[in-house]
Parts: structure tokens; C-alpha cells; sequence
């Protein structure tokens, strides 16, 4: 049976990446998979008949292809939810990037922004990360049953489990992952303006009305975290971070995970700016709850940030 690829790239590819990312953890990761599972969907077009719908044929190979990824590498992880939060005098000990979940832009993911509304909280940090703790096969039933909708006999035979399987791989699996905290709230275009304005002005004490008493700093690759007002600011106010601040920086107001977010360039000695990291900002009541800050020019995969004239990289 002919299979127009052009075609089903257009109507599938962003939800293929959707399902991808979950299921790895990684942006780019997923990106490579979703042209793999197209190389191997033409390569095995023959042998298709027709007989199940050619999203669920191309999603079946793209959860195999992923699975065979999962069984090679370490789960991929958050540091806000894999320790406790640092007190104290703290070390910024730097781990290496493949080892942390990396942030997704959401014009890539959702290329067509009204269905993002329905489905933001299925692409948020702390699911996917959480999604990382759950068995590979679990994970990858848990994702077709609840997100994709198919039944438990479509997922066993995609994936090799019995029906009796598929339904304990989605009790355990929705167990894992049931206490996580993805409450957001859109905040107003004058509270973006005034985020940005704090950051790019060196404006501590701005910065601090704007962040909860509860807020959550990550920044991945580093194995540190912060919990609370108190201790965040300790953090900005070490010699480390007063040293990056005090360069100057520009931020790039972008979306990720379904979050306002903000591409960080720092600005070097020649006036020019270097990308520098990756910011994904959950707001609540008005406020930050959460920042991740992704360290390092790899978590730039994605995004399409752009600068004023002056501010090229």
C-alpha cells in the first residue's frame, strides 16, 4: 500500500516529536528519531498493508526506536527532583549534559500554537523528567494509553507486552508520577517586561518581588539546586554568580515546555553576545515558582531566538 511520507511528515512529525521527547528526555535526541522512524517507515513500506492506521504504524516504530535508545543510556534527570536542595555553603559541581533532560522550544513541539492549550502540561519539565524514572516499556505504555489514546491490547501488541502487562505497567507507571508540580499560570506581558528589565539592569532587589518566597532554582548540568527566597539569594550573591552578572547580559524571550522562556547571552569582552544558557520560568500568582537554567550552548537546539542588530552572537 503507497504511503505519501510528505504527507504523513506534515500531519505527524510534531506529534512524533512530542511522543519522542517524553519517551527520551532529549530534545535532540527526539529530533534524530523522528527521521529515523521516517528512514525506517520508507524502508518498510512494502510490508505495510494497511491493515492499522499509518500514524499508529509510524508511532509503533517510533516507540521501538526509542526504547532500543532507553535500553543503551542512563535515565535522563532534573536535579530539583533526583536530591536535596543545597544549604549552606555549596560547591557548583558541573555533571555531564547528556545526563540531564533538556529543555524543548514550543514553536518546534507545537508548530501549530492552539494545540498547545490542551496538551502543555503533557510537554512540562517536571512530567518529563518524572516520565524518566518510569521503566522504559511502562513508560512508553503509560504515554500511548494516557496521551495518545490507544487501547491496552493496541499497546501490547505494539510493544510486545500481554493486555494483563500493559494494564500493571499503567497502574505503576501513573503511581510514579503522580505527585509533581506543573501548576502554571500565564503571567502578564508587563510582569515579562519586568523580569527581563531586572536581569538585563542587574536589579536584585527588582528581581526579588518578583519570585515566590518558595521559589525553586535548577540548573542543570550542575548537581546543585536551591530551594526558598533565602537561599537563591545567597546564590546570586556569591562571587561565582556576581562574576557572570556583572559582565552584563541580554535576555531572548522565547517559550519552552509550554512556559515562558528566556535564551541568556552574556556579553564578552569584543561587545559581542554568546549564548550562555537556557531559562525556562514557571509563574505563579505573578511570580516565579521555578527557574531552570540550562547551562551550556547545546540546550540552544531548537530555538530560534533572535537579537536586535546589536546583539549578535
Amino acid at each position: 500500500m503507497d504511503i505519501d511520507f510528505d504527507a504523513a511528515l506534515a500531519e505527524y512529525g510534531p506529534s512524533l516529536l512530542r511522543h519522542c521527547y517524553r519517551m527520551l528526555g532529549s530534545f535532540a535526541e527526539a529530533e534524530d528519531l523522528v527521521q529515523s522512524t521516517l528512514e525506517r517507515a520508507w524502508r518498510a513500506r512494502s510490508s505495510y498493508r494497511g491493515d492499522a492506521p499509518v500514524k499508529r504504524w509510524l508511532f509503533t516504530i517510533a516507540t521501538n526506536a526509542c526504547l532500543n535508545v532507553l535500553s543503551r543510556r542512563r535515565r535522563l534527570v532534573l536535579p530539583q527532583l533526583e536530591s536535596e536542595p543545597s544549604t549552606g555553603d555549596f560547591v557548583a559541581t558541573e555533571s555531564d549534559e547528556s545526563h540531564f533532560v533538556t529543555p524543548a522550544a514550543d514553536r518546534r513541539l507545537f508548530p501549530d500554537p492552539s494545540e498547545i492549550a490542551e496538551a502543555h502540561e503533557t510537554i512540562a519539565l517536571a512530567f518529563v523528567a518524572l516520565l524518566q524514572r518510569v521503566p522504559p516499556k511502562q513508560r512508553a505504555a503509560l504515554l500511548m494509553k494516557d496521551v495518545l489514546g490507544w487501547s491496552a491490547e493496541e499497546i501490547a501488541e505494539a510493544v510486545g507486552l500481554s493486555v494483563s502487562s500493559v494494564n500493571s505497567a499503567l497502574h505503576r507507571g501513573r503511581e510514579a508520577i503522580a505527585h509533581r508540580e506543573t501548576r502554571a499560570e500565564e503571567p502578564s506581558p508587563e510582569t515579562l517586561r519586568d523580569f527581563v528589565r531586572a536581569w538585563e539592569t542587574r536589579d536584585l532587589d527588582g528581581l526579588v518581588t518578583l519570585l515566590r518566597d518558595d521559589i525553586v532554582l535548577g540548573m542543570p548540568p550542575h548537581a546543585i539546586w536551591f530551594r526558598g527566597l533565602d537561599a537563591v539569594m545567597r546564590f546570586f550573591r556569591s562571587p561565582r554568580f556576581s562574576a557572570f552578572w556583572s559582565g552584563g547580559i541580554r535576555l531572548s524571550p522565547t517559550r519552552a515546555n509550554g512556559l515562558p522562556a528566556f535564551g541568556f547571552h552574556r556579553i564578552v569582552d569584543d561587545g559581542m553576545l554568546r549564548r550562555h544558557s537556557i531559562m525556562v520560568a514557571r509563574f505563579v500568582g505573578g511570580q516565579v515558582a521555578e527557574m531552570t537554567v540550562f547551562v551550556g550552548t547545546s540546550y540552544f537546539a531548537g530555538f530560534d531566538l533572535r537579537l536586535t542588530p546589536d546583539r549578535t552572537v
